[in-house]
This record gives C-alpha cells, structure tokens and sequence, in this order.
C-alpha cells in the first residue's frame, strides 16, 4: 500500500532531488532539528545537554512561538500553589473526547512526563537572565461536561513579555534558544528544509535552501521534523483538513510557515500520515471577542445549538452547517447575569483570562469590550427584539419567534429545544439588546506523521522509517478527530514534552 494518496494535490508529488553541484556547504553533527519552534527548541537544547552537537534548521527569520499557554498534567510549580491533578481521570476524558482515536501511548507519554519537561524549563526562564515568573490560568470551564483542569502555565515580565510579546510561549522559547546556542547549538534561519538525505533506508540528513545556495546537514543520530502544522497549505488543508478551509479566518502563524514542510518530507522519506481528517485548534473568537452562554442565532435569525458549550463544540457547530459567523444576544442584564453565568461555565472567550488570585470578568471590563465592539461593528444594539434584527441583517419575524421561544423555556427552566441547564437559562427582555458577531477561526490543524513513543516516524505498517523523528504538530497520534480543551495549552505542552523526551532519548540512544 502506498503512503500517498492519489487523490491528493500537487502538494504530495515528490520534488526532484536537488542536485551535487547546487550544494554550497556542507554541516556535520549529532542532531539535525527541522524548526525553531517550542518543540524543536525543546528538543535541541535537551540533546546539547546531554553533549551532542545540534544544528536547527528554520524556515523563518527568527525562532516561533505564539500563544501564552503551555499546558501540562503537573509540576512543582502546581503542587507549591496546592493542584493536583488526577493522570488517569484524565487518560479517560482525553481519550473519549477523542472519539477513542488518538494513540492511548501517546497520551500517556505526555501524561508520565509533562512535568518533567515543565519544571526544567521553569528552572530555565526563572534564572535570573530570564526573570520570568511562572502563573497558572484560571479562567476554565466549570461544566461538568467540558470541564477543564489546571495545568495551563504562563510566564510574565520576561525579556520578551517586557518587548510586547504576549505572556507565555515567546520568553519559554527564547530562553530555550539562548540557553541552546550557549552550549553550542547552531540556528540556521531563512533555511527551510527541502530534502532528506538518505543512505539505504536510513535518513541521515537534510538540505536547506539558504540565503547563499543549498546546505546539506548530515546527522548521525537522526533528523527531527518539528516544522509546526499544515494551517498555511491551503492544498493540504483541502485533503486532510477539510473543515478548516470552511473557518473564516485562519491565525496560522508566523506567515509564510506552516505550510506542511516537514509533512511531506516524512512522506517522501517513506513515512505515514495519521489517519484523517485532521483535528483542530478552533476557537470562536472571529470577529468580537466574547460570546457568553445566552442565545446564539444564526444569519436566519435561528438558535441552532446548546449554546453552553466549550470553544471547539462552539466552532464546530457552525463550521458543520457551513457558518463563518454567528449572533450571541444578551440584554441590558448582562452586568448580573454574565457573572452568575460564569458560575456555572466560564472559560475563554466567556470569562476573561486572569491567574487563580486574580478577578476574571468584572462589568467594568465588559463596558469597555462592548464600546469596542460597537466602534467596530462587531457589536450592535437597539431597544426592540425587531430593530435589533434589523440591525444584524437577520428576518425580525424569524428572530422574535426564536426569542420568544427561548425567553418561555428561561422561564419555564427547561429548554425544550436543546436541554440547556436550567442555571443558564437568563430570560433575554430587558433593553437595551445587543448582538455580539462571533465566528470559528482555527488556529492549527494538529494532524501529522505516525510516530512511536519513541518519536520516531512509523510507515503505514507500523515500521520505524530509521533516523527520522517527528515532534509538535509534524507528529500524530495526539488527539484522533478533535482537540481536547481539557487543559488549555495541552498542544504547547506536548510540543514541549516530545521534544523534551526525544531529546533525551537521541542521547542515550
């Protein structure tokens, strides 16, 4: 059986090799790490630890990282401020919000060693030529369903926190960055990876595309493919994502990476793609910002879900009725019943983000995210249920009976449309009206290569492609058909977990 689909596009046709003459430099070493992102910083720093030599291959111009969170199982960050965590409630929930398709080893080399890899890098960025301070995030979903646990760790006021970059990803990878080239590690940027060099079956190396021709880096110990996701391929998106091509807006980043690189190298070197289709990254937060647990209506003024539901369960529900953006209703209560509703459910982009000993949503924040959004157009509001329509572009008629409907079942207690918990049901009368415009955006499709728990890329008998690893979101097996928000960040933690361990096994291995 071939691992290439024929029904795939261009994408998946395997170049023609890049000829001797064209190479204009040549680097030998231990390891050879394809991106400079939180896995493969993570994995070249813990391999040139342990006295090996590492070059780092990235497309970009500098290092990535994005986002804030990092989010792993444990730590004695975590134990310190007393939470703990159970690994085995959590294998269960993972695994079921997975449709049972993710790689249960997998799971469970991220649950046995997520701490490991969050305490070294915590003993990292708080030394004192980092001074980051390690937080937790507190703003979680409290439902039963799609609860959510802590583990989802930040870093403020450090060198790249003081530069502007969001808290979080930017100073962890930094520090790991400059703590690698301290010992040696040497970064290639504006160099993409094009080729694996193989001798026999085995792959020993890569050419990059340089500024100033073509580099081959050999490595004896093997070739890491941590070159990030498939979320700026719109081609590949197409085959194996097909959802996200549906997403209005897609946060892929940095631009112009991202674009299954390191997919198709293991691809060409013999390696197999997961099946499909690829899970998401999605969040809800196109357009305004916050969208509550009220009353969501679609463009034909229509409630079409159970609106008390987590980020993916939001984003999801529209992109399967092929939706690009939705109206979330609240009412001239909403300083009352937004803080009673948090209670009950809460998490991002309904609570406000904030630290265990921090406040999240207070009206006073909520005043100032409305007047935004009314500057913007992304927020509308009027006295009547009818001019609100209107203003929304949605048929009045249509939406008053939806409004109608819903403001009897609040206060009946009951919804009899889609069983919403009677605490969430706030009636939806007391001017003025606002209609919060919000839609699903993805952030990266976190579908790859079939890897062992060793790391290593599997063929699609299940045998190791020797030499050749793959880490972050190049590596399946995580998470089947859906990202589970169970801990926020957990794609970050296991980026850095994976990256961690491979470090430390190409060591002793």
């Amino acid at each position: 059986m071939s691992n290439i689909d024929p029904r795939w596009g261009s994408w998946a046709k395997r170049p023609d090799p890049i000829p001797q003459d064209q190479i204009v430099k040549e680097i030998r070493c231990d390891v050879a790490v394809l991106g400079a992102g939180i896995s493969g910083a993570a994995c070249a720093l813990r391999a040139a630890q342990g006295g090996l030599s590492v070059t780092v291959l990235e497309k970009a111009a500098i290092w990535s990282a994005r986002g804030g969170n990092i989010g792993v199982v444990g730590s004695s960050y975590m134990d310190a401020r007393g939470y703990r965590n159970d690994p085995e409630k959590i294998a269960r929930e993972w695994i079921a919000r997975c449709g049972n398709r993710c790689d249960e080893e997998l799971v469970w080399l991220y649950l046995d060693r997520s701490r490991d890899a969050m305490d070294w890098l915590i003993d990292i960025v708080t030394r004192p030529e980092y001074g980051a301070r390690p937080e937790l995030q507190a703003c979680l979903y409290a439902g039963d369903t799609y609860y959510e646990v802590f583990g989802s760790h930040r870093f403020f006021d450090g060198p790249m926190a003081k530069k502007g970059m969001r808290p979080g990803a930017a100073d962890a990878v930094y520090a790991m960055v400059t703590e690698a080239e301290k010992l040696g590690v040497r970064f290639l940027y504006r160099s993409p990876a094009v080729e694996l060099v193989r001798d026999g079956g085995r792959v020993t190396g890569a050419v990059a595309r340089s500024e100033d021709g073509y580099v081959r880096v050999l490595a004896s110990k093997g070739v890491v493919l941590a070159t990030g996701d498939i979320g700026g391929s719109p081609e590949m998106c197409a085959d194996l994502a097909p959802l996200a091509v549906r997403c209005g807006v897609n946060l892929y980043t940095p631009k112009g990476c991202n674009t299954g690189d390191g997919h198709r190298l293991g691809l060409w070197a013999g390696g197999a793609l997961e099946d499909g289709p690829f899970p998401m990254i999605l969040h809800p937060q196109a357009h305004f910002f916050a969208n509550y647990c009220f009353l969501f209506v679609d463009g034909n003024g229509k409630r079409f879900m159970n609106e008390d539901n987590y980020i993916q369960g939001k984003s999801i529900a529209m992109l399967r009725r092929h939706m690009t953006c939705a109206w979330s209703i609240i009412d001239g209560s909403w300083r009352e019943t937004i803080p009673v509703s948090i209670r009950y459910g809460g998490g991002i982009f309904w609570d406000l983000d904030h630290a265990p000993d921090e406040p999240g949503f207070t009206p006073e924040v909520g005043e100032k995210m409305l007047e935004s959004g009314l500057r913007s157009g992304k927020v509308v509001t009027a006295d009547t249920p009818q001019k609100l329509a209107e203003a929304m572009g949605v048929p009045s008629d249509a939406f008053a009976s939806t409004l109608a409907r819903y403001n009897a079942d609040a206060h009946a207690g009951k919804d009899t449309q889609f069983g919403k918990r009677r605490e969430l049901l706030f009636p939806l009368e007391k001017p003025p009206f606002y209609a919060l415009k919000f839609g699903p955006a993805v952030l990266a499709v976190v579908g790859g290569l079939k890897v062992g728990t060793d790391m290593g890329v599997r063929d699609e008998n299940g045998n190791a492609v020797a030499g050749l690893y793959a880490v972050g979101n190049a590596a399946g097996g995580r998470y089947g058909v859906d990202y589970p928000m169970l801990i926020p960040g957990n794609s970050h933690g296991t980026a850095l977990t994976f990256g961690y361990v491979l470090g430390e096994q190409l060591v002793s291995g």
